[in-house]
């Protein structure tokens, strides 16, 4: 039988260093500064001679503070999740946190079960993308109770409720009007949409920027233009398909992964891009640019919207915030995938 092997305390520590623990704890929490760099460098050496590592439960006992952040998400396959989970680890481990990150699976059973799980795990606060399921009214009114019973600081990543809670976002009814405005600059006056859930606001405020965009020029968005379907390339596939068989000379995909799908349906069809049809996207995901025909896209400010996030959900947690609503836009980004007509 293997002997166990006895952890090293901040007591060896201080012992090997010759200082005291009160020292020891200051130089591993990153608050020594006014210790002399001589006796912060022995405590270092100490701490890597000894393998020692910080007892976050035991801390957490003395602070209340966990200085954990937890993240549900609902597809952390999603490249836009994905981007944001890698920003919003960077900006709070910045400021001293780390994350619980959880991926519910766009399934609102998932995300209560790991609102209360996370707040098990005394998170000292809480990112939250809902899943499609939970945004819809039977989910609605059970996960805002959840959310009220647990007590956490709590934010809105992407998606959200309407309501007062406080929220980052991108605005997407205003980044869809102007990726629509550049397609009818660009003659095109038949646009068909390859649309996510529409009970998402994402998908539902790209859909509005649209129709408004068509409005102002006189021009309409019939339904049998529409195709609603998950934010996947299967359903930029069979959008595509749809749209291809119709006389729209132009498909907006609310996601760059949708696009990717359309493409394979033109390709399938025998169609080019942009001399046969034009697509545009929207994300701006790491292989729009590199396709045989790079993609005209919406670049979604991932970055910005984390350390938004970040700064938010720790004001919070400090009990220095207040709700706030955060609208940031998109940036337009021309390639080679959209053609002109006239």
């Amino acid at each position: 039988m293997l002997e166990k092997v006895k952890k090293p305390t901040v007591k060896d520590v201080a012992a090997l260093a010759g200082v005291s623990t009160t020292t020891v704890s200051l130089v591993i929490n990153g608050k020594g500064e006014s210790i002399p760099e001589m006796t912060r460098d022995r405590v270092r050496r100490a701490v890597k001679e000894l393998h020692y590592h910080s007892d976050y439960t035991a801390r957490a006992m003395v602070t209340r503070k966990t200085n954990l952040i937890g993240v549900v998400i609902p597809d952390i396959s999603n490249a836009f999740f994905a981007a944001c989970v890698r920003h919003l680890q960077v900006a709070l481990y910045g400021h001293g946190y780390d994350i619980l990150l959880c991926n519910s699976e766009e399934r609102a059973k998932n995300d209560l079960h790991y609102i209360r799980l996370l707040a098990g795990r005394n998170v000292d606060g809480l990112i939250l993308t809902p899943s499609a399921e939970a945004l819809t009214e039977k989910y609605e009114a059970e996960v805002k109770r959840t959310l009220s019973e647990v007590g956490l600081p709590y934010l809105f990543l992407d998606r959200y409720y309407r309501g007062d809670e406080p929220k980052v976002v991108v605005d997407n009814e205003k980044s869809s009007y102007s990726v629509a405005k550049y397609l009818i600059e660009c003659g095109h006056t038949k646009i068909g949409a390859v649309a996510g859930p529409l009970m998402l606001n994402s998908s539902y405020n790209r859909l509005e920027g649209l129709r408004r965009a068509l409005g102002e020029s006189g021009l309409t968005l019939p339904d049998e233009y529409i195709v609603e379907g998950k934010y996947d390339i299967e359903t930029g596939v069979r959008g595509g398909e749809k749209l291809l068989d119709s006389d729209v000379t132009a498909i907006f995909a609310f996601s760059d992964v949708q696009a990717f799908g359309v493409y394979e349906s033109a390709k399938r069809a025998g169609k080019k891009v942009p001399e046969d049809i034009s697509i545009v996207g929207f994300d701006d995901a790491l292989y729009s640019s590199l396709l045989d025909t790079p993609l005209t896209t919406m670049r979604q400010p991932v970055k910005s919207l984390a350390e938004e996030a970040c700064r938010i959900v720790l004001a919070l947690v400090e009990g220095k915030g207040k709700v706030e609503n955060v609208l940031l836009p998109a940036e337009l980004i021309i390639r080679d995938s959209v053609g002109r007509i006239g």
